[in-house]
């Protein structure tokens, strides 16, 4: 079998996940938060960097149709490492922030995410108000939570 090229290494992963293995376009990368690290070092390492590698151990093994991401053939990985096959973390991390745009209908205030108002701003969708029936309009936008 032809090796393929090592995974790309980031450190810019952010929100609450540690870490993360992708394949986009055929190309892997490994993607490491760095908060995770500097919260609990030794919770992340090597813990994490094997779970990631794991991932990609698998994939290049066995392909991506025939496995379930934490399967029997990544726990297997992960015990021949020498570590447990755990799938989350313990340390608490900043999720992500997003803005928050406030809409109004005929009985009500509504909270909407960046991905709704996006709709309803740029790509003309029409949202109704599940107690009214009235048309959402948008009214304001908070900084952030």
């Amino acid at each position: 079998m032809a090796s393929s090229p090592v995974p790309e290494i980031r450190l810019d992963l952010r929100g609450r996940a540690a870490g993360q293995w992708r394949l986009k376009q055929g190309i892997e990368t490994l993607r490491f938060n760095p908060e995770a690290f500097i919260r609990d070092w030794q919770a992340h390492f090597p813990a994490t960097i094997a779970h990631e590698v794991a991932h990609s151990l698998v994939f290049r093994r066995f392909g991506l149709n025939s496995t379930r991401p934490h399967g029997p053939e990544w726990q297997a990985i992960m015990h021949a490492l020498g570590l447990p096959p755990t799938v989350t973390h313990q340390t608490p991390l900043q999720g992500r922030r997003s803005r928050i745009y406030f809409y109004k209908c005929g009985c009500r205030s509504h909270e909407l995410g960046p991905r709704r108002h996006y709709l309803i701003s740029r790509r003309g969708y029409r949202y109704t108000c599940v107690y009214c029936g009235d048309p959402l309009e948008f009214h304001h936008r908070m900084a952030w939570r």
